[in-house]
């Protein structure tokens, strides 16, 4: 019975996964065009001022991105050397969210900081990362290539 489960459990882990993904995904994009739509005084401008959220922004998007990127990768090492299978997807389902969660908070502050300010700068860097976010959608090759699983985990994993 555990076993049944157990294969059950890993052949829905890639659609759970892709929703979490597909949902932080929808939730940015959504919330980068209601800010969009109710910002009355946009304008682009790009010269350097003394506004600090021109150096935070992209700094926090840049930062952000590759601490996510570098962490979710040394989660895996470990996850790499786990026995089970649930335990492997269990791990690599905590390193995703993290990645995750480290591309979307920068985003987030810059739509916020556009909603401030009107500047559309902020509102562009927040768009690349959404389109990293984007990039970063969870498939069973990449779970199984991240993994470095056997064959009998691939088949289990559906």
């Amino acid at each position: 019975m555990y076993n049944q489960t157990s294969v059950a459990n890993s052949q829905n882990f890639v659609k759970t996964i892709n929703i979490i993904h597909t949902a932080l995904l929808a939730g940015l994009i959504l919330f980068s065009v209601v800010a969009y739509n109710i910002n009355t005084n946009k304008l682009m401008s790009f010269e350097l001022s003394k506004d600090a959220f021109f150096y935070l922004v992209p700094s926090f998007i840049i930062v952000g991105g590759i601490t996510g990127i570098y962490l979710f990768n040394q989660t895996i090492k470990k996850a790499i050397n786990e026995d089970s299978l649930s335990s492997k997807l269990a791990i690599y389902s905590k390193a995703f969210i993290s990645k995750c969660a480290l591309i979307e908070g920068p985003a987030m502050f810059g739509i916020v900081v556009f909603l401030l300010s009107g500047n559309l700068f902020y509102l562009l860097f927040s768009g690349l990362n959404i389109i990293h976010l984007a990039v970063q959608k969870p498939t069973k090759t990449k779970i199984e290539d991240s993994l470095n699983l056997s064959y009998e985990d691939k088949m289990m994993l559906g």
